[in-house]
């Protein structure tokens, strides 16, 4: 159909930081483009609105909400937008067919300079189309921009702005985070104070002598913030789980673990252990059974100056009594004699588990071939792109664009692939371990260090031990040992007692 000579049109430019700096967007090149669009289709420009630096993820865009305005006051005055591509106007599906109904509405055509469609059903169907692939496009780019981010993360390394007490430094092309002497002095100086037992406006009025102005909530933030024990926690990516930052700690962590359980941070975690203390190993897993406290341990004076151990209840107001260490210990060896299994019933465990084994391995040996499978097929992909580069089939936009989910893709696979091999691996070698550790429970217990006593006792009694009766008992054992004894053992490893929560 053609156009009069009166019929007039807006144009509608934008660019992002980020599309200006990667694909040379700007503004005069899209103009200079829709300008001459609007010549070659006979339209008088009426206005030009000119969007920099934002993005097409929302509408909430300055220029755009201009335009919006300009529309309506001028309805009856303008026959068409003029936009350089659909995705200048917007990245997402929705938005754009929300303002393609409102041009509508105002009898407004759009025009894509790059992309020819109408107002015809074929036409509709085109702009859709583009709408939808803009969106796919900008969630793909989302989609690798996080998985960057993970990376990066599960690499140790900080990607936001630094925080207080540190500083970025660009090592080898990548951010690391480095002490800024200063503020680190600062940090440091707010967890020994607090650790001291230093709180509220005391605090604060000590910190702030330094010449910085600290406020109750930028400390509280501190005293939170794992950054600072040489940790990255991102609970959206990871929950609760911590990262090994590559950027050196301003506070130790055991100081900053400690600061979390006055603070209430870990008040569902277990609580920290005690110091380890061979004279009474126990320590630490023995609680009272009338008053459920954790039993301590300290040494008697008797005749001659002469130095007796005992395990006692910490409260002076329970009804338990300090007993012997040594026939506490004795009981408790009898316990390890009771819950551990002879010689029939590891055997017949292994046994088990050797057709257990033997069904993980098939499937083990499948899921290697579905793995192997998938890194030669993605191999194959990288290989065709370089031949079609090689050939200058396509450019190298195009070839990076296409490059990147395909690395990704391939590292996430062997990533997979070598946690598959080292998890299995490591289960067997546990699990062989495991049974040696549980055949000799007493004597491993009678000629081990006092720290594999401690890693020892929390997996074997897992709700701690009791002492009653002359007795050392437990509420819970192991699956495992319930397994390899059959259940015989754990009525004898019970003791009946009234139970306190700690």
């Amino acid at each position: 159909m053609e156009r009069k000579s009166n019929m007039k049109a807006i144009i509608y430019i934008r660019v992002s930081t980020t599309e200006q700096a990667e694909k040379g967007y700007s503004l005069k090149a899209q103009e200079e483009s829709c300008l001459k669009y609007a010549s070659n289709n006979n339209y008088e420009v009426a206005e030009i609105f000119r969007e920099e630096g934002e993005s097409a993820k929302t509408v909430d865009r300055t220029e755009l909400k201009k335009m919006l305005k300009y529309m309506n006051r001028n309805k009856n005055a303008i026959d068409a937008l003029i936009v350089y591509k659909m995705d200048r106007l917007s990245r997402d599906t929705h938005d754009s067919l929300s303002l393609r109904i409102t041009f509508d509405k105002l009898g407004i055509e759009l025009k894509s300079v790059t992309e020819p469609f109408d107002r015809s059903a074929a036409g509709t169907l085109s702009a859709n189309i583009l709408s939808v692939l803009a969106q796919f496009d900008n969630d793909q780019r989302a989609e690798r921009t996080v998985a960057g981010m993970k990376q990066a993360v599960e690499e140790g390394r900080w990607i936001w702005r630094a925080p207080f007490g540190y500083r970025l430094n660009k090592i080898d092309g990548k951010s690391i985070l480095v002490q800024d002497k200063d503020e680190a002095d600062s940090i440091r100086q707010i967890f020994k104070l607090y650790g001291k037992g230093v709180k509220g406006r005391e605090l604060i009025s000590k910190i702030n002598k330094k010449g910085r102005k600290f406020s109750k909530q930028t400390i509280s933030k501190i005293l939170r913030n794992e950054v600072y024990k040489g940790k990255i926690k991102i609970e959206k990516w990871f929950g609760d789980q911590e990262k090994d930052g590559l950027h050196k700690p301003i506070v130790d962590p055991e100081l900053f673990d400690r600061i979390q359980f006055k603070l209430g941070v870990y008040k569902n975690l277990q609580k920290p252990k005690l110091k380890l203390n061979k004279n009474f190993p126990l320590r630490g897993i023995l609680y009272c059974p009338e008053c459920g406290s954790m039993i301590t341990g300290s040494f008697s004076t008797g005749r001659g100056n002469r130095k007796y151990p005992y395990y006692r209840c910490p409260d002076s107001k329970c009804s338990f009594k300090s007993k012997k260490r040594d026939e506490v210990e004795e009981s408790f060896i009898k316990l390890l004699h009771s819950l551990t299994p002879d010689e029939k019933e590891i055997k017949n465990f292994k046994k088990a588990m050797e057709e257990v084994w033997k069904e993980k391995n098939k499937s083990k040996a499948s899921e290697a071939r579905r793995i192997e499978g998938k890194i030669k097929k993605t191999d194959g992909k990288i290989d065709n792109l370089i031949d079609l580069r090689g050939k200058n089939l396509i450019d190298d936009e195009e070839f990076s664009r296409r490059y990147e989910p395909l690395k990704l893709e391939k590292h996430e696979i062997t990533t997979y692939k070598k946690e598959n091999e080292t998890n299995h691996k490591s289960i067997e070698s546990y699990l062989d371990y495991g049974l040696k550790v549980f055949e000799n429970m007493p004597y491993f217990w009678k000629n081990s260090t006092i720290e594999a006593k401690d890693k020892l006792l929390p997996i074997v009694f897992p709700e701690g031990i009791y002492y009653k009766d002359k007795k050392v008992g437990t509420t819970k054992i192991p699956t495992i040992l319930r397994v390899l004894k059959g259940g015989n053992g754990e009525k004898s490893a019970m003791v009946a007692h009234r139970r306190l929560e700690p």
